[in-house]
């Protein structure tokens, strides 16, 4: 990992609205595919240096590579607190700030309870908790001081359309990625109440089908009406674009499985105004 622009002038950050040297830092976690990849792309050409995490070492470095030199790979298991703050630490060190948090990681898998022996179920469900929600805590307990001491961020939480009454998938094999999902949106909403007089805005996405190797490893025939990770990425960005006296604790509805592709992409553009 490398510094950057460590000797631009401060100036003043549309994101947050402080005043700091360098450019942006955005940190995204389950970088290496699908929306995770979309974000990193998308953001480095919007002039942010970003650090993808992912457990994924290869396809995550391939991920770098194409993005282009603005996007750092590290590998790294979100679920493992003390790599979380190591991973962190040095990205402050290199770079002096973090004003961007995308906690995007998430495992989907068979978490039913007669699937499998008992070790191998409370294994599969640990997995899916760190990836959905324990990760997304050590990865924002770890920044959230340097956004203090950088007056301020922006922390979104990527969710699931399963957290809304009329979209729960009761009795599916991934009971463990809905329970982390529901976890993650309270902990957008407590966050967003603790952090607000820091200047720092937590949001969530709660969104349906898109298109990534995960949905097509449980459900194919869904990826081809499907959003695109790209949509995804958008839908960060108009978050962020709402700058730093935009939402705090808002959670989002975008393209809940079956809405057609245009109508999604309307909501994503609402956010953008949705002040």
């Amino acid at each position: 990992m490398t510094a950057d622009a460590a000797g631009a002038d401060a100036a003043t950050d549309a994101t947050t609205g402080s005043s700091r040297s360098g450019r942006p830092v955005a940190i995204v976690t389950g970088s290496a595919v699908g929306i995770g990849r979309a974000l990193c792309e998308v953001l480095a050409r919007r002039g942010m240096h970003v650090v993808g995490l992912d457990v994924d070492a290869t396809e995550n470095a391939a991920m770098a590579a194409a993005a282009g030199e603005s996007v750092t790979a590290v590998t790294c298991d979100v679920g493992d607190a003390v790599t979380v703050k190591q991973v962190v630490d040095d990205v402050v060190a290199r770079t002096g700030r973090v004003d961007l948090l995308v906690n995007n990681a998430s495992v989907w898998n068979d978490t039913r309870l007669l699937s499998g022996g008992y070790e191998q179920q409370v294994a599969a469900w640990h997995r899916a908790m760190d990836a959905c929600s324990d990760g997304a805590f050590h990865c924002t307990a770890a920044v959230a001081p340097t956004m203090v001491a950088g007056g301020g961020g922006v922390v979104v939480n990527m969710l699931t359309n399963h957290i809304r009454e009329g979209e729960y998938i009761t009795g599916a094999p991934a009971t463990g990625y809905d329970a982390g999902k529901f976890a993650l949106w309270r902990l957008t909403e407590s966050w967003a109440v603790e952090l607000r007089r820091h200047g720092i805005r937590v949001n969530g996405l709660s969104f349906g089908a898109t298109d990534t190797p995960m949905l097509r490893g449980v459900s194919p025939q869904l990826s081809a009406t499907a959003m695109r990770p790209e949509d995804m990425a958008e839908a960060v960005c108009a978050i962020v674009d709402q700058g730093p006296d935009g939402p705090t604790g808002r959670v989002w509805d975008v393209g809940f499985t079956g809405t057609p592709h245009d109508e999604a992409l309307r909501q994503i553009a609402a956010i953008r105004t949705d002040v």
